[in-house]
């Protein structure tokens, strides 16, 4: 009797144990598909944000190396930064490509459609070079969920670099079946869902350009040069290179800079947006710049990408309007353009290109180092570039400042031959001043220190003063005075700023 209890009450517990483990496994599976339902949910929001960007904001803010959708929201939601245009931004295609920006090219004057391959979008890619792409394509419609697919295909636009290369993928539609809003890119493998693909907005591009005429005599536009700004190659700025690069080149002409950088603080672009837009007639964007690259190895190709999305971006504006760029160049924080004879580079381009032929004019580097010695003639309250008066022969590879000549581009095409046509500035003319401290390549120094001044001197150099003649115009400059008095660090808006101008 005493057993059969036993047996009774063992059988008693298992039949719990089973209710229990039904019960847990019941609540396990409704977890599981409420997770489900949430991830899936949330992936569609930041698809969507993605695609179309937060209401009240042009395009995505801000998107800097090691990004994740929770830094992007709080960016999103705190950022003071102005964007007017769709920001470029690099999106892995596979673990061998990544996508930069993509521009619409089908439209002239945004309504005519060209008789081949209604739309056509070009998108700038950086990618390996031993790795021949081979991919699909699709087009996003306006006012449609499902994409269209394209016709892919692809151009080499310049050498291999560290094993990088830059390409051109371009993807079609033959016929008119809406206007498109977005480009994604899949590998060419039917297993892959291409729905997943990131996508990348895309920029409309006006490719009917053409001179304007007066009666019978050919009527060039007038010079607009614009800078697209991009980091050092130690990407990090002080405030005063940044205020002195901007305040010294709008001295020498140029009204537009496109400044992509992450490192730039928040709190500089919001000072910066305090100035009254008449007091420094300039016209200022910026975009951030993420790469998911080891930065040092991937410079040149990056500042290739950027160069090719800057002219992309200007070559876009009508030249039958006024006032919009005519040339445009790409240049570093730690690049000056310092005119010999001229007092601006307007002067310059028109004098050694009346006629706009050129499509580029390349401006040859020196190299100034910062651990040289100041120079003792240059008075007491110039900045640092001006007391530095001799450039130096090291075996440093500088790369040209190459100023591309929009008004001698008819077609789109022609971006991708800016070199078939260059005339050389004598640097007794121009020359692109590179200011950097000066060290042994090859030797790893932890305090980060150059050459010392001993050093310095078994170097060739050359005495070369061309800053120093704008060094007046540099500190009496409006901007330049009010930063340099640190008043404009304590206000708020711009009508204290302008009280103080």
């Amino acid at each position: 009797m005493k057993t059969s209890r036993n047996s009774a009450g063992t059988t008693t517990m298992r039949k719990y144990y089973q209710l229990i483990l039904v019960i847990v496994c019941f609540m396990s599976i409704v977890t599981l598909l409420i997770y489900r339902h949430e991830y899936y949910r949330l992936r569609y929001v930041l698809e969507v944000l993605n695609f179309f960007g937060k209401p009240g904001l042009s395009e995505i803010e801000f998107c800097g190396p090691g990004f994740n959708a929770t830094m992007l929201s709080e960016i999103l939601r705190n950022s003071s930064m102005e964007i007017r245009e769709t920001p470029p931004l690099f999106q892995q295609i596979d673990e061998n490509f990544y996508s930069y920006s993509s521009f619409l090219r089908s439209y002239q004057k945004y309504d005519k459609l060209t008789p081949m391959h209604a739309h056509n979008i070009d998108t700038i890619v950086i990618g390996k070079a031993h790795v021949p792409p081979n991919f699909r394509c699709n087009i996003w419609l306006e006012n449609t969920n499902k994409p269209k697919a394209g016709r892919f295909t692809y151009k080499i636009v310049s050498e291999p670099i560290n094993d990088f290369r830059l390409y051109i993928f371009q993807c079609s539609l033959n016929k008119n079946l809406g206007k498109p809003k977005g480009i994604s890119f899949y590998m060419n493998d039917y297993n892959i869902n291409p729905i997943h693909a990131p996508i990348n907005r895309v920029i409309e591009v006006n490719t009917k350009r053409k001179p304007r005429e007066s009666s019978s005599i050919k009527f060039v536009n007038n010079i607009e040069p614009a800078i697209c700004v991009i980091p050092n190659q130690v990407p990090l700025v002080s405030r005063d290179s940044f205020i002195e690069f901007l305040v010294f080149h709008h001295m020498m002409g140029v009204n537009y800079f496109t400044i992509y950088d992450s490192m730039i603080s928040e709190d500089i672009i919001r000072r910066l947006n305090l100035l009254p837009t008449d007091i420094t007639q300039w016209n200022i964007q910026f975009f951030p710049l993420n790469y998911p690259f080891i930065f040092a190895k991937s410079y040149s190709i990056v500042r290739d990408a950027i160069e090719l999305d800057c002219l992309f971006r200007n070559f876009r504006y009508d030249k039958e309007e006024a006032e919009k760029v005519s040339h445009a160049m790409v240049m570093a924080w730690d690049e000056f353009l310092a005119p010999r004879v001229h007092n601006n580079v307007k002067e310059i381009f028109n004098d050694f290109d009346p006629t706009r032929k050129f499509k580029t004019l390349e401006v040859k580097p020196l190299l100034f180092c910062l651990n040289q010695a100041d120079d003792d003639r240059t008075e007491e309250g110039y900045p640092e570039i001006m007391k530095k008066t001799h450039y130096y022969m090291m075996s440093q590879e500088l790369k040209s400042v190459y100023v591309r000549n929009l008004d001698a581009m008819q077609t789109f095409e022609d971006i991708f031959t800016v070199n078939s046509s260059t005339k050389v500035l004598p640097i007794e003319i121009l020359a692109a001043h590179k200011y950097t401290e000066c060290r042994d390549p090859k030797q790893y120094n932890p305090s980060g220190m150059g050459y010392n001044e001993t050093q310095m001197q078994v170097f060739q150099h050359k005495f070369e003063g061309a800053m120093t003649k704008f060094g007046q115009n540099l500190v009496s400059n409006k901007i330049y005075r009010l930063y340099r008095s640190g008043k404009i660090w304590e206000k708020n808006t711009n009508e204290f700023v302008r009280d103080m101008l």
